[in-house]
């Protein structure tokens, strides 16, 4: 087995831990594909008892609910979405001669991300109770930059008041309702202090992290933010880490499994996958069987188990079966990660769990391409500006919406957005000077020579390249132009505040999709993270946290309310960990 469980680090031994300094140099120059990429070949290898040959479980990812289920007919089409990693669950009864060894702990919790290391570092804080948190993969990863919460210190010291009813209706407009009271409710009592409870935790460990509010913008085309917004930052980070969509998160998580590792009630082991959950004939989640370089072994958790594996944005199979194509058709990939395979969710069904409604809530964003997506710090951003073009060579959309509008539209032209492009010019280019211009223009032609992206002295040399009509084409620059001059989109109202028409000497246009950066369907829990059946009883002893569990989201992640994931992972880890230890 691959034990960590270190004490008494000095910071020179934890930035040097498992990979640090590799990870600070890519983060220092943006390599953030390298820094988060958790490849399949890191995880704990499956066997051929595992749900490994996909061509022979697709029925499973329906059959594995615990109540009877009907189909509703979609289109049968393949997800770009390629990623396969090693799924650890294994839906078949185990032999008691396969069982090496049998452990016993207080709390399992299984996964060791943002969700699961918030929850093990909790549920040991009271230096008592034994935790062991079990990590698949070489180490435990997050993508973030920040969390949404409501309340806490660092709002006030922000001069922020949240009105937390306001909030917690944001989200659920966002979700149109259709969600339980109790995990909403849940994020907006306790995440202030969860925060809180995070900042202790960054001052006890060895990162020098501190959490601090962030305006965002007030409104969003016509959804109205909240101001819920805590971002994170340390003097031993780049600027590129501080300022780059999800660098942070790798340095956190980092950062809360060391603080973990070195407690005497704390082991943290790489590796060791979950498997299947355990329940008892009264009912009860006694442990799970897990699994570990040497084979299988029993963990029985005599306070609880928090599952805490993510979402399954890492699983082809289960994204076909349960997410609607316009979801995973023509998407790329924004997190290339593979431990996200459905674990927890898979696990809890097996054992009697309610899951949320389908199809599934996947956090979509627009700026994907066919291999990935225009990260920020490529300098592709300039030339994925301007408007919105369809494979007819017509605007379709408002550019000012927020990220799951953007992807929305997208995936509802032909093919799912297989043929859209943004469209700029010089208008749009002119601004960019010295260094700024060199980068974005060497991105761009390394885009091109992919056949991304082409330019052209014309709009109709630049359509016969699109392959678009070049009359609509045409047509739809000089409407949108139109309303630049008239100050007013007739179209689809976008606010007008800094647009600027597509003219000049050149015209480029680059191919553009929707992407997805994770799943956020999963296990539906009550007020303490407590796991419920379909019959919205409690299953004792099984709490569920993050993008593992359920009952937050609906529909679309609401990207204009800034942070309600990772609040929600930080919030209900922290509050699953603690109730587990607590056995409340």
């Amino acid at each position: 087995m691959e034990e960590q469980n270190t004490h008494g680090t000095t910071r020179r031994n934890f930035l040097k831990a498992a990979g640090f300094g590799m990870l600070a140099a890519a983060a220092s120059t943006g390599a953030f594909s390298m820094g988060n990429t958790a490849y399949a070949s890191d995880a704990l290898p499956t066997t051929k008892h595992g749900v490994t040959d996909f061509s022979d479980t697709t029925s499973m990812y329906t059959d594995v609910f615990p109540v009877k289920m009907r189909s509703i007919p979609v289109r049968d089409v393949e997800t770009d979405l390629d990623r396969q990693g090693n799924v650890a669950f294994e839906m078949r009864d185990f032999d008691e001669s396969e069982i090496a060894r049998t452990e016993e702990t207080d709390v399992l919790v299984i996964g060791a991300g943002i969700t699961g290391i918030c929850a093990a570092v909790s549920a040991s804080d009271d230096g008592t109770t034994q935790v062991l948190c079990i990590e698949k993969m070489s180490e435990g990863r997050g993508i973030f930059e920040g969390m949404g919460v409501v309340g806490g210190k660092k709002m006030a010291e922000g001069g922020n008041n949240v009105d937390k009813a306001l909030a917690m209706d944001a989200m659920r407009y966002a979700a149109y309702y259709r969600v339980p009271v109790d995990p909403i409710k849940l994020w907006g009592d306790r995440s202030g202090e969860a925060a809180d409870w995070l900042q202790d935790k960054f001052d006890e460990g060895e990162g020098e992290i501190e959490t601090y509010y962030k305006e965002v913008k007030p409104n969003s085309h016509l959804f109205p933010t909240v101001q819920t917004e805590i971002a994170f930052r340390s003097p031993q980070w780049s600027e590129e880490t501080t300022n780059n969509a999800g660098g942070a998160g790798i340095f956190i998580v980092k950062d809360l499994a060391n603080t973990f590792s070195k407690r005497s009630n704390a082991t943290l082991r790489y590796r060791n996958a979950g498997v299947k959950l355990e329940r008892g004939d009264d009912g009860r989640v006694t442990g799970a069987i897990c699994k570990d370089s040497e084979g299988y072994y029993r963990v029985n958790a005599k306070k609880g188990v928090v599952v805490a594996t993510g979402g399954f944005d890492a699983n082809p199979q289960i994204l076909k079966a349960w997410c609607r194509p316009e979801d995973i058709t023509n998407f790329g990939s924004w997190c290339p990660a593979y431990g996200t395979t459905g674990d927890g969710q898979l696990m809890g069904l097996a054992v009697g769990a309610q899951m949320d409604p389908l199809p599934a809530c996947v956090m979509n964003f627009d700026m994907g391409n066919e291999d990935a997506f225009y990260s920020s710090s490529t300098g592709m951003r300039p030339f994925i500006g301007g408007i919105f073009i369809n494979e007819k060579g017509v605007r379709f959309a408002s550019e000012s919406l927020p990220f799951q509008g953007r992807s929305n539209s997208i995936s509802a032209q032909k093919n799912f957005g297989e043929g859209c492009w943004r469209v700029v010019s010089t208008t749009q280019l002119a601004d960019l000077e010295g260094a700024d211009r060199e980068k974005s223009f060497a991105k761009f032609e390394e885009v091109k020579a992919k056949g991304w992206a082409f330019e052209s002295d014309s709009i109709e040399g630049l359509a016969e390249q699109m392959g678009v009509d070049a009359e609509s084409l045409k047509a739809s620059i000089e409407r949108w132009n139109g309303f630049v001059d008239a100050g007013k989109d007739e179209d689809f109202n976008r606010p007008m505040e800094g647009a600027t028409k597509i003219e000049g000497d050149t015209y480029y246009a680059t191919k553009y999709q929707s992407s997805i950066l994770a799943t956020c369907s999963g296990l539906v829990v009550d007020y303490y993270c407590h796991v419920l059946d379909y019959e919205n009883e409690v299953i004792p002893g099984l709490y569920a946290a993050g993008n593992a569990s359920g009952g937050f989201f609906s529909d679309c992640y609401p990207r204009h309310i800034f942070g309600p994931s990772i609040g929600r992972c930080i919030t209900f880890g922290y509050v699953s960990g603690q109730n587990a230890a607590q056995e409340v």
